[in-house]
């Protein structure tokens, strides 16, 4: 019976390869080498060395010093040989991760769009410190409107600079062809003009002092027949005169926004006795918003909030009393599912048939962390690469609707990238295990076998 170490030390004396990786099994090498894979030319290094290159510890396993071979021989460099040869395998996970990137990235970026949307005029209106609501509000665009005496009980309390009423309503515009559109009313106060649009595009805003002046939202024009500065519309069978074009953020439902004074919104949508829908309040200098909450608070029919509260409680509304975030999180789910099962299942194949020159490194001497090492090296440079085409594309996705205007907004923030490539590298690593597994219990004779 032949000792193995034997073999392997006779074998790298004569300058033969080992394995027959280029001499004892010419069949295999050929059929390696028509399948364009490069990785027995990396492991003929090892293979022909004279037997001084390795040394022998003691019990006489034969072990590769790293620290006595040129760089571009470790292991490392082996096993991205292995990996960039295969170019069919290494290309197909590469794609399959950059899918699996590009679903989580875009589908997570339009859910949060969809969620900043829902927080409504909270995104265009930033003077006030707090909002001040019903207590049993629980979305920006659901309310029960306040009486005047609340405005007043608001504004008399210490450390309130100012408090202004404001209004958000719905109204059915009458278009000229005949047809309407459902707009979104939005009425400030015309003195202060607390709540404004964010950017004026034609127009003054001092021009909503004019008698039935509204202002529209820049991409609500096209849907309201076009409207343009001096157009005549009748909101609610009351005249309405285009003074100005602005620029604000649609809400949830990115019907058309109209901006106009108080009165004039609360006589284009008649809402009863009660006509405020929030009063925005200013802290006063020298005093804490902690503090003037309190106190609001402590009237005990009305809460205030600072704006990041209103946008969280909108935010969570959203996504329990609805199927938007169910939808989207089966879909972002759905994308990890299919990464995770299409790289292990490439990867493992891709193992499987290079499985022999891992025997080789095996027989030379390398120990499992080693080829651990080298199997999860595979897996990092594929779910980078995979990684990086996918949230590339997503990001160019965002850039694109963001250009073009898009009704549907996607939001891309920093956490979503980070958080989409750990999920990339969990899912490449965890489709990695049954590689490792297959790497592990390979035997060294696997590279004597005819």
């Amino acid at each position: 019976m032949s000792d193995p170490d034997r073999d392997v030390g006779r074998s790298t004396r004569q300058g033969r390869s080992i394995g027959g990786i280029t001499g004892e099994v010419p069949d295999r090498s050929t059929q390696s080498s028509r399948r364009g894979n490069r990785a027995p030319r990396a492991l003929d290094h090892f293979a022909t060395q004279p037997r001084n290159h390795f040394f022998l510890p003691p019990g006489g396993q034969t072990t590769i010093p790293s620290p006595l071979l040129p760089l571009r021989f470790t292991v490392i460099h082996v096993a991205l040989r292995m990996l960039f040869g295969d170019r069919v395998k290494y290309i197909t996970l590469v794609l399959g991760l950059a899918f699996a990137a590009l679903l989580m990235n875009q589908q997570g970026a339009i859910f949060l769009g969809l969620l900043m949307q829902s927080t409504g005029p909270l995104q265009n209106v930033h003077q006030p410190d707090l909002w001040v609501a019903d207590p049993s509000v629980k979305w920006v665009a659901e309310y029960r409107s306040l009486p005047d005496q609340k405005l007043g009980r608001v504004r008399s309390t210490r450390g309130v600079a100012w408090a202004e009423p404001f209004f958000t309503n719905w109204a059915v515009c009458e278009l000229g062809d005949g047809t309407f559109k459902k707009c979104q009313i939005i009425g400030i106060p015309r003195t202060t003009l607390v709540g404004r649009p964010p950017e004026i595009i034609q127009g003054r805003l001092e021009d909503l002092w004019i008698p039935d002046a509204i202002m529209v939202e820049e991409l609500s024009r096209e849907s309201l027949g076009g409207a343009k500065v001096g157009s005549v519309l009748k909101i609610n069978d009351r005249r309405a005169v285009v003074v100005g074009i602005c620029r604000a953020k649609r809400g949830f439902e990115s019907n058309a926004i109209i901006y106009t004074t108080f009165d004039n919104a609360v006589r284009f949508t008649p809402t009863g006795r009660d006509t405020i829908s929030y009063i925005l309040v200013k802290v006063a200098p020298g005093a804490t918003i902690e503090e003037v909450r309190e106190r609001i608070n402590a009237l005990g029919d009305v809460v205030a909030m600072t704006r990041e509260e209103f946008r969280d409680i909108s935010v969570r509304f959203i996504v329990v009393a609805t199927g938007i975030g169910a939808n989207f999180g089966i879909t972002i789910l759905l994308g990890f599912v299919v990464g995770l099962l299409l790289s292990a299942s490439i990867f493992y194949q891709f193992t499987s048939e290079n499985i022999r020159y891992f025997a080789v490194l095996k027989a030379l001497g390398a120990r499992s962390p080693t080829l651990i090492a080298m199997v999860l090296a595979q897996a990092a440079v594929v779910g980078v690469i995979g990684f990086g085409i996918g949230a590339g594309a997503a990001g160019a996705f965002t850039l694109i609707m963001g250009a073009v205007q898009s009704e549907l907004s996607a939001f891309f923030p920093w956490q979503l990238l980070a958080g989409s490539f750990v999920a990339t590298m969990f899912t490449i690593f965890l489709g990695s295990v049954l590689s490792i597994r297959r790497v592990l219990s390979v035997s060294p004779g696997t590279v004597f076998a005819g």
